[in-house]
Formats: C-alpha cells, structure tokens, sequence
C-alpha cells in the first residue's frame, strides 16, 4: 500500500509496447536495473508501468531493440497538479486551504495531561479553563512558564509541571509530590542533590566532583555530585573550581509514607437501563449537539456521561479545531451502601497496588511492603512505610558564591621595580 502511494505521489505512466522483440526489451531493462511493474500481455504487443525518470532511460534500449513504445496513461500527484493548475479555481482553493492551514497553526487545539495520579485530568483542564487556558487560543497568549507556576499554586501536592507546545497541542507533564521528579535534561552548571533522606545503594560519577560513596547516609538536599571540576596547584590542594553538569547514576535506598482512608458508608449507582445517544460536532471551541438532549433528561435525577470523541488532524503533533464524538446519557438512582469488612479491604488493596504501579511506572523498585490495612467502625485506614531503591534526577542550579575562585598572582618583588 506503501509502495503504491509513493508511485502514485512521484507519478508514473502506463506504457505500451510492441516491436520486433519485445522480449528482449524487458530483458535489457531488468539488466539496466530498470523497474516495470504490471506487465501483461496483449493482442499485438505489451503493458507495463513505469516511473517518469525510469522511462526517460528507455531510450537506448528501444533504440536497440527496435521496440516501439507509447504512453497510454500519465497517472499521479504531478500530472494531477498540472491538469488542475490549468483551472483558476484549484489556484484559489489551494492558495485558501494553505492560508487557512496557517492561520489553524497559529492556535492550540489540543490540550493532553500526563503524569497525574490522584487528580484528573478534567479537574486539571478545568482549573486550566478559568485560568484562561483552552482549546482555541492563540499560542502568542499562552506563556509555559505561567501555566507551569498556575499548577503549583493551585494544586499544592504537584511538585513538578512541564508545560510544552508542540505543533497544535499543548502538552502538560506533572508529578505530584508523593512522587519521584523524572529525569530532565539540564543545560546549565547544577549540583545533584539527594531528594530525601537515604542511604547510597550506589553511585557512577560522569561528570562532576562525587561527594558521596555506596553506604553513605545523606539527608534530603544534601549534594551528592557537586556541579564543579577541581584544579588543583603544584602542592595538590584545590586551587579554584570550574562549574559544569553533574551527570551521574546514583541510587538511593529511602522510604516513602503512605497513607489513605476512605468512609466505609458511600452512594452506590443503580442503573434503570433508560439511556440515549447524542452526536455531536464540535468546531472552533464550540460543540454543537445534533439533537438537544436536555428536553429528554428533564425527569431525570441522576445520570451519568459517557463521552467520545474523535479530534481530526494532519499529523501526530498538527490537530485541527474540528472534531466528532458522542456522548451517551444513563440514568441511575443513587443507593446507600455500607462496605464489608472485606470489601473494604479489598479497596484498599486495590488503591495501594495502584499507587505502587504508578511508582514502579517512575524507575522506583519496592523493597519492603510495611502498610497496614485497618477497618474501623467508620472508615477504612491504610497507612505505613514503603521501603524503596529509586534513581536520583534531583538537581540545584551552581551559585559562583559557591565555588573557590583562584587566588590572583602574587607580584614578584625582582620585576616590581625601584
């Protein structure tokens, strides 16, 4: 399927021919490493395909064969392009369609939230909205850094955001503070820094001066690989220090606290099996419903939303302001329900082996499991110590007050003068 794309995007002919020895054409071609595809068989002679540049080549070979050739069919993008340019219409749509592209560019319509464990990602594209960050606006509006600095503030368990556009899409990575901060490519001098209390499991040194060895006990902020090169003078004491990258693979074994509870009374949903599909279409922001789906849901109390929808774009990274989807309605009635002993257990579980995935998913290797599961007579307490080893990408920026400048030149008294 490829393959005939890219013929037909390069464009290519329908050729037929006949001579004296038509054999012995198709014999030289493939000897010339000439490609003809489809070839079949005629009343007085043959057909084949053939790409422009290759039938440009044919000519010492029908000279020698004595074949005589002729194009049937001129197929593909460029004989296309050329019948169409011939047209003043195909001019202006496409001169409008490569206007409109631009001016699509120009904007964000897409917005992706990765990384987040307890909150989600409407409740994130939500805050986003009041703040002034949507589907639809201009890029030359939206600065990363604001968006960056708004997530922290607002949701004070996010420790680290990354906001990015790229193409049409604004891509946002968070990790919440009961997290580890992933790897980030540094551009500036930068120590590395233990992010918690630990012991070094270990350590390899690339670039920057270790302070630390396997065994040690360091406590969280402490530097574990300075972001600076010694020089050392003739006695070999450290005379001044260059900054630079610290680029090391560090292992720490630490802990991490976890604890969760939950009421063991909650509102369970009861579906009354009444339910109804709407489509809709969305453009430039705007969703527009094909039929209303307020005027059938006015007798209900409680439902539930179950949405799709199908964004159209040009590529992985250029995503259009135009999409489809549905979204079907399902009515329920709410029921309150007690948990079970061993349902709440089981909740528990669940919950805890979802926040030990979410680790792993982060380089962190679990140790030692020491949560315990309680059922009070009201809720449902998980709590205790996860005993890890996890990598260190912890990082502080190198101050110059930090680092040993080298002393200036003592004046030699011989060449001082009088």
């Amino acid at each position: 399927m490829l393959v005939r794309f890219i013929r037909w995007l390069r464009g290519y002919l329908v050729v037929f021919v006949k001579g004296y020895s038509p054999e012995r054409f198709f014999n030289l071609c493939s000897n010339h490493d000439i490609i003809l595809w489809n070839i079949t068989k005629q009343e007085n002679g043959y057909s084949f395909q053939i790409s422009v540049k290759a039938y440009l080549s044919l000519r010492p070979i029908i000279r020698k064969t004595k074949t005589l050739p002729y194009i049937k069919k001129k197929i593909g993008f460029p004989f296309f392009l050329k019948r169409a340019s011939k047209h003043k219409g195909f001019g202006i749509g496409v001169a409008t369609a490569v206007i409109l592209v631009y001016i699509m560019s120009l904007y964000i319509w897409d917005i992706q939230i990765s990384g987040q464990y307890s909150h989600t990602e409407e409740s994130i594209i939500k805050f986003l909205k009041q703040d002034q960050v949507y589907a639809g606006i201009q890029k030359s509006k939206l600065s990363c850094q604001k968006i960056e600095e708004d997530i922290r503030k607002k949701f004070t368990d996010i420790g680290w955001v990354s906001a990015e556009i790229r193409g049409t899409r604004l891509l946002i990575k968070i990790t919440e503070t009961n997290m580890p901060k992933p790897y980030e490519e540094q551009t500036e001098p930068c120590h590395i820094i233990a992010p918690k209390d630990g012991i070094i499991d270990s350590i390899i040194t690339r670039k920057g001066t270790p302070l630390v060895r396997k065994g040690d006990v360091v406590k969280k902020g402490a530097i574990l690989v300075g972001g600076y090169i010694n020089l050392y003078g003739d006695d070999a004491t450290v005379v001044s220090q260059k900054a630079d990258i610290a680029d090391a693979d560090i292992i720490i074994k630490s802990y991490y606290n976890y604890q969760d509870e939950f009421s063991l009374e909650y509102i369970d949903k009861e579906y009354t099996g009444n339910s109804r599909r709407f489509y809709t279409v969305t453009i430039l922001g705007k969703r527009f419903y094909l039929l209303n789906p307020l005027k059938d849901y006015d007798s209900y109390d409680y439902y539930d939303e179950a949405k799709s929808e199908n964004t159209w774009k040009l590529n992985t990274n250029f995503y259009l302001p135009f999409s489809t989807g549905s979204t079907e309605y399902m009515e329920y009635n709410e029921v309150k329900r007690v948990y079970s002993k061993e349902e709440a257990i089981k909740k528990a579980q669940k919950q805890l082996e979802r926040y030990i995935d979410a680790l792993k998913e982060n380089g962190v290797e679990i140790l030692k499991n020491n949560v315990t599961i309680e059922v009070m007579k009201k809720k449902c307490v998980a709590k205790g110590k996860l005993i890890v080893k996890e990598p260190v990408h912890t990082t502080k920026k190198v101050k110059e007050s930090e680092l040993i400048k080298e002393p200036p030149a003592t004046p030699d008294p011989e060449k001082s003068g009088d």
